[in-house]
């Protein structure tokens, strides 16, 4: 017979849980405890409510308990977990360089999940540096030749303007006198950005897969689904799906 939990238990659990959440990188697969309390989430009302309570009261709101994911959480805008500028690493908080790597995030989310029902699937995308990069450089022809002050061009758009000139003056490969990929190309900063991604427990590399290879986690397409109805990303998928219709197949995915 199962031992009822306390409320002081019960709770005691649920802020684990939400720790657990608290650290992007850490998955239930290999961890028991994680592993026990996600699906718990998901199968248990009550526990599920004083998860969310105690997110709620440190800011955060539960975007989802994912058996593969884990628990993953949004920060509320101002509140403790809010991300800050600081939370970037060095090389991206230049204010010249921001509005690129912005543009890059951007462009891989487009490219992944260029369809409604994308972000609706789940399932795990593979991308590399080289097709970001390649998908950047197309974007930002197609909005050079979309000039026109309609609804088709948002100021959102226009405001982007010095990032896709600043991105499209980089060199797409240049090496460091150590021969490292050199943050002063296109391919240097868009892995920065993958990395980045990596680091913050969205995708995993995957080198088996061949250089600057990585994996899109479900995690991340959540993310993505937030803002899929502001009007500068819609543009942006619809060069996307247009750029598959012509000429590229769609993003390959894994079951």
């Amino acid at each position: 017979m199962t031992t009822p939990v306390s409320r002081l238990e019960l709770i005691t659990d649920a802020a684990r849980l939400v720790r657990y959440a608290c650290q992007p990188r850490r998955k239930p697969l290999g961890d028991a405890d994680y592993h026990d309390l996600v699906e718990r989430y998901r199968t248990t009302p009550g526990f599920r409510e004083v998860v969310d309570a105690i997110a709620e009261g440190m800011t955060l709101h539960v975007i989802t308990g994912h058996s593969q994911e884990g628990l993953r959480v949004s920060a509320a805008t101002g509140g403790l977990f809010a991300f800050k500028l600081s939370d970037l690493p060095a090389k991206m908080r230049d204010p010249k360089d921001r509005l690129v790597y912005g543009l890059i995030h951007v462009a891989i989310a487009a490219h992944a999940y260029p369809t409604p029902g994308d972000l609706e699937e789940e399932s795990i995308k593979r991308v590399s540096v080289q097709e970001i990069d390649a998908f950047v450089r197309h974007l930002i022809q197609r909005l050079k030749e979309d000039t026109e002050d309609d609804a088709g061009l948002l100021p959102a758009l226009k405001a982007t303007q010095a990032a896709w000139n600043a991105y499209d003056a980089l060199p797409s490969h240049r090496l460091t006198p150590k021969g490292r990929l050199s943050p002063n190309s296109s391919l240097g900063r868009t892995k920065s950005v993958m990395d980045w991604l990596v680091n913050q427990g969205y995708a995993q590399q995957a080198g088996s897969l061949g250089p600057m290879q990585y994996r899109l986690l479900n995690s991340f397409r959540l993310q993505v689904a937030g803002a899929a109805a502001l009007p500068a990303f819609q543009k942006i998928t619809d060069v996307r799906r247009k750029q598959i219709a012509g000429t590229a197949p769609a993003t390959p995915e894994e079951n």
